[in-house]
């Protein structure tokens, strides 16, 4: 029989205050929207990408308040796993919805690391980016094995190099705008326009990184809110005011055949000086992302191992440090091996979108289900908007609905081109090994007589003394 404090041994440190979940929302999903999707997604719509991406931000702030008012009621480890196992009192459909963001994390760190190593041609021209990406995840691995308290420290040092990169660039360019960049606006009609939403929303893709690390924030109730919706705040301010100065400043057939489209906009206006610093927040951006995917996406195993259904090891944390090892080292595996498998960015990049929309949706539809049905649960949350929450949850499910079917389709290649097979064929056997693995643990359960009604009354990586939210005092 499973104990309510069984897990204590293996619960994890609150040791991220507010701007560390700030940084972490916002460097961590730079690197995805301004350095890598913001310029090549014009190759399918033009400069109305601006459009896509105002549209898109509409989105990630319904899917952020979304997760916010969640993450208030489940203060856990995995947000996604914790907000629908808890909610509907079953690991399975929980477990189903983070398998699958799982394979999204890998994914996005394969991406992600490609695209570090793309920027760091500008200085290495010879470099071979899947090398340089490898470098990079093997560095943060490191990093991330000593605990949060040193993520948290390296992430907002990154996070204040990156404001300087960005802002060297969006000042001046506002000030030297041509108009008829923007002509024509619309260049794929309107298949072309949705075709961008894809690749533009996996620009917002980290907006929910926070409410995985929900069981290391301080004072959660209230950090994890301004973290999630401020920091999309600031994602969308600094998307549209980006996507406005680098089409203004630069014609978008070149930015959209360039693997680096914010240094290729600063060569157009700014001296070779400013193109480096573009460039090194291209870099600094990549490595946050990675940083933030990679301390964020192992909290899925900790949790399906917290609960008994994966195998036990990866719910054990390091006695010096305090870190989800095994976790964390099969993440750094898998993603090293899919930065080199990887044909380019275009699959990876579906995949992992592919694979984050379904727990945006899943979430989204908890949100409405708590709020009519479950009076409960929604008493608990840390801040009431009203019906604003009906709005949210309705534009998140049904714009990631949406989405979801635009990106099981996306990245499709001719017949016989097996290197970058489209995404349902990888996510469907995926999803075939979750169940199986489910189903492994969940007969093991049986025969030994889990409680699972006691396992679901606790939170993933919150000790038993710690249900209250623990609430922290300051910040990093």
């Amino acid at each position: 029989m499973a104990e309510t404090g069984a897990n204590d041994g293996n619960s994890l440190s609150r040791d991220i205050g507010l701007f560390g979940a700030v940084s972490t929302v916002v460097a961590g999903t730079l690197g995805a929207g301004l350095f890598v999707t913001l310029g090549t997604a014009s190759s399918t719509t033009g400069p109305s990408v601006i459009l896509v991406v105002v549209l898109s931000g509409i989105l990630a702030m319904s899917i952020a308040v979304n997760y916010s008012w969640m993450a208030t009621i489940f203060p856990a480890a995995a947000g996604s796993y914790a907000y629908v196992s808890r909610t509907f009192g079953s690991r399975l459909p929980g477990f189903l919805v983070t398998w699958s963001k799982w394979l999204g994390y890998m994914a996005a760190d394969a991406v992600l690391a490609l695209g570090f190593g793309s920027y760091l041609q500008v200085f290495y021209p010879g470099i071979d980016p899947a090398l340089a990406g490898f470098g990079l995840l093997t560095a943060l691995f490191l990093v991330n094995l000593v605990g949060t308290k040193g993520y948290s420290v390296s992430q907002n040092a990154i996070f204040a190099f990156l404001m300087v990169s960005i802002l060297v660039l969006v000042i001046p360019g506002t000030f030297s705008v041509s108009a008829s960049n923007y002509r024509p606006f619309f260049t794929g009609g309107f298949d072309g326009f949705v075709a961008a939403a894809v690749p533009l929303f996996y620009a917002y893709i980290g907006i929910a990184v926070a409410g995985q690390m929900g069981a290391e924030v301080k004072d959660p109730e209230r950090n994890l809110p301004l973290a999630m919706a401020g920091g999309t705040a600031i994602l969308i301010l600094l998307y549209v005011w980006t996507a406005v100065v680098i089409y203004g400043v630069t014609e978008y057939t070149v930015l959209a055949n360039s693997a680096r489209p914010l240094a290729t906009a600063a060569e157009a206006f700014l001296g070779a000086n400013a193109t480096a610093i573009v460039a090194i927040g291209g870099l600094l951006a990549t490595a946050s992302s990675v940083h933030a995917v990679m301390a964020a996406g192992i909290k899925m195993p900790y949790s399906w191992a917290w609960d008994e259904v994966f195998p036990r090891a990866f719910s054990s944390v390091s006695d010096r440090f305090g870190t989800p090892h095994w976790s964390l080292l099969t993440l750094y595996v898998v993603a090293s091996a899919l930065t080199f498998w990887t044909g380019g960015l275009d699959q990876a990049l579906a995949i992992a979108t592919f694979s984050y929309l379904i727990a945006y949706f899943a979430v989204s539809a908890t949100v409405l289900y708590v709020h009519f049905t479950r009076p409960d649960l929604a008493s608990r949350a840390g801040f009431d908007v009203g019906w604003l929450l009906v709005l949210t949850g309705v534009v998140a499910a049904v714009g990631s609905f949406g989405l979801i079917t635009q990106a099981a389709n996306w990245g499709a290649v001719p017949s016989g081109d097996l290197s970058a097979l489209p995404t349902l064929r990888i996510y469907v056997p995926w999803l075939a090994v979750g169940l199986v693995v489910f189903g492994g643990y969940w007969y093991r359960g049986r025969r030994r007589d889990t409680d699972v009604g006691a396992l679901l009354e606790t939170l993933p990586g919150v000790a038993s003394d710690d249900r209250d939210l623990a609430r922290g005092t300051g910040d990093d």
